[in-house]
Parts: structure tokens; sequence; C-alpha cells
């Protein structure tokens, strides 16, 4: 079948497969692990907070050990990263109603899981798909949320009426798939590099060019807009619906609202301005209504706006991470692997800073609390819109 293509298109083809894998599996434990935790402690998500601050600690400290090491092995720790995101899957589905007594263990796990394929992957898409980037992330979006208007219903339905670890085998059949997919990846040499990330900090000092800069901010901005506020809305559905099935229905749902607008707005009208400034305005607006009451109609409203319209600012800061660092020569021919890096230390410095805060919210369970933590979410998605609108300029 794969005979007539080059290797290139294998290389993207292999790539892309992997990480729409990834990102169902993401959402298997972004979602329906979060749910689990949270009736596992009786709605309690200090333990949701813990687990995930470990997380993002051991995905730097894993970008960190690998990133000088990385160079010519690229695809193996990429497929290394998905054989230990399976063995997670498996322990999961092992420990069952247990997985609350190893919660800090498990939350190191999954940093290192993670570390692992993104330390890789971040720099395999730059590397396949760095010129062409805007399509292939709108591409593996667009089916991405297609995968998720099927798997949440599934997972959801199945966790309700059997088990979770039931549903963790499932996963483990896509895990599996997953690493079929690596196999079409070949690595590409990239010369003989030497990891430096202080000589890479000293040639960002010289660029009259802030697009570089303000690509980290944006990633930054990304551990709250894309991660904190995707397990608060979990938390919220959980706690306004109570049911796996209606967390899997609505999940769904809304996904298909994303293919939509994916495809409206990303395919035809592309990097609009006005398009970016109304979506930022729908998305804070739509949180002010969660500020007035947290109920189902409320829910249901923010969740169906973010869902057509924070998808597109989402995926266009995701396009600027490759793209920006693509036009620069010397980043893309020296320093591709101090960029993907740098980025990932800075979202996950924000993404501990943001989980801390939640569970300093979920130590008082005051709901006040926890509607001045959406202010606070708000503001940085104001400040992410910004950053992605000044740098469209």
């Amino acid at each position: 079948m794969f005979k007539s293509w080059n290797q290139v298109e294998k290389n993207k083809l292999g790539l892309m497969g992997s990480i729409l894998i990834n990102n169902v599996l993401y959402m298997f434990i972004n979602t329906f692990l979060v749910a689990y935790f949270f009736k596992l402690s009786n709605y309690n998500y200090k333990i949701i907070s813990i687990f995930y601050v470990f997380s993002f600690i051991f995905i730097p400290l894993t970008f960190f050990i690998l990133s000088k090491r990385i160079d010519k092995r690229k695809v193996q720790v990429f497929r290394t990263g998905i054989l230990l995101h399976t063995l997670f899957i498996l322990l999961l589905a092992l420990l069952k109603e247990n997985i609350i007594k190893y919660f800090i263990p498990l939350g190191m796990l999954y940093g290192i899981v993670q570390g692992m394929f993104w330390c890789s992957g971040h720099i395999l898409v730059n590397i396949y798909a760095g010129n062409d980037s805007k399509n292939f992330v709108s591409l593996k979006s667009m089916i991405s949320k297609t995968l998720k208007i099927i798997f949440p219903f599934i997972f959801g339905t199945s966790i309700e009426y059997t088990s979770f670890s039931s549903v963790a085998f499932i996963v483990l059949i896509l895990a599996f798939i997953q690493f079929l997919f690596s196999i079409l990846i070949k690595d590409i040499p990239h010369g003989n590099h030497t990891f430096s990330l202080r000589k890479y900090m000293q040639y960002l000092k010289t660029l009259r060019s802030n697009d570089l800069k303000t690509c980290y901010q944006i990633t930054a901005l990304d551990g709250v807009v894309n991660y904190l506020l995707e397990t608060v809305v979990t938390i919220i559905i959980v706690m306004t619906f109570k049911t796996n099935i209606s967390l899997g229905f609505l999940t769904t749902v809304f996904a298909i609202c994303s293919i939509a607008a994916l495809f409206i707005f990303q395919r035809k009208i592309k990097d609009n301005t006005q398009i970016l400034k109304l979506s930022s305005i729908l998305v804070i607006s739509s949180i002010f209504l969660l500020l007035i009451d947290i109920n189902k109609v409320t829910v249901i409203i923010y969740n169906l706006v973010n869902s057509i319209f924070l998808v597109l600012l989402i995926n266009s800061a995701e396009a600027k991470r490759y793209s920006i660092a693509s036009s620069y020569e010397r980043v893309k021919k020296e320093f591709m692997i101090e960029h993907q890096t740098l980025c990932e230390y800075a979202i996950n410095f924000v993404r501990i800073i943001a989980y801390i805060i939640l569970f300093i919210t979920s130590l008082t369970n005051n709901i006040a609390l926890f509607k001045i933590l959406l202010v606070g979410i708000a503001s940085c998605i104001y400040l992410y819109a910004s950053f992605i609108i000044k740098i469209n300029k």
C-alpha cells in the first residue's frame, strides 16, 4: 500500500497518525481520568490538582534530560514515549479504584510519558511539516475533533455501565495502533548538534523582531487556556450533570461544533484577525455567564461557544509554535531543539502555577473562589488572543 509513497509522505502519515491517537489517549486521561479521580475522591479536586502539578514538573525535567541527547534518536525516543504511554494505561487498568492511592507517582509517570513523546514529537513536526505547519495542524485538528465525536460517547457509556479498567483495555488497543503508525517514521540526520539553551537565549537577544518572544508568551498562556481550562470545565460538567454518560455525550456534541468551526474558519478564512477578535470576545463572555450562575444551561452555552471559537484561537497558537520557528533560518538549522525545549519550559511553568492555584481553590471548597479562578482564566484568554492577533499583523 505504501510502496508508491516517498519517505516524506510516510513520515507525515506516521507522525499524523501517532499524534492523533495520542490526542484521543490524552482526552481519555484529561477528561475521564479527571472525572474518575473526582468521583473516587467524593467530588474533591485536590487530588486532580496535585496529580497535574507533579505531571507538569516531570515534563520539563524529562525535556531537560533528553534535550542534550535527542538529536540522533528522535524517532527512538518518540516510540519509547508511545510504549511508556501503553504501560501507563495498562497500570491504570490493573490498579482500578486503587489509583486514588497512587496519584502522585502516577502524575510523575504521566509527566515522563508526555515528556518523552513531545520532546521528539514537536521537533519531528517542525522537521516534516515546518513549512506547511498551518495545514498540518488544521488537518490534525479536524481529524482529532472527528475522533472526539466517537470516543467520548464510547468511553462515557462504557465507564458508566462496565468499569473504568475495562475501558482502559480499549485504550490499550489504540496505543498499539499508535505504535504501528510510528513505525512509518524514519529519522532524518540533523547534523552534529550540540544543545545549548544559553547560546539560544543569547541569539534571541540579538533579534530585532519580537515574533519568537511573543510565541513563547502565547505558549506559556497555553498552559491556562488549553489545559487548566479543560480540567476546570470537566469538573464543572461532572458537578452539574453527575454522570459519565452526560460527559461523553456533551464532549461528542461539542466536538461536532469544533469540526464545523475549523472547516469554515480555518480552511476558508485562514488567519482573519476580525474572527480572532470575535472569538476572544465570545469566549470571555461565555465565562462571565458561569460567573452569574453555574447551571445546566450556562454550562452548555459556555461549552458550545468554546467548542466553536476557543478552538480557533488554540489552533492558531499551535500553528505559530511551528511556523514562526521555521521562518528563522538559524533556528531551523541550529536551534530547533532549543526552541521546542524553551516552549515546554514556558508552558509547564505556567501549568504548575495554574494547578497550584486550583489546589488552593479546592482547599476552601468555596464557589466564590472558584469563580475568581474563572475570572483569572478569562484574563489569560484575553492576553492569549491579544498576542495571537499581534503576531498575525
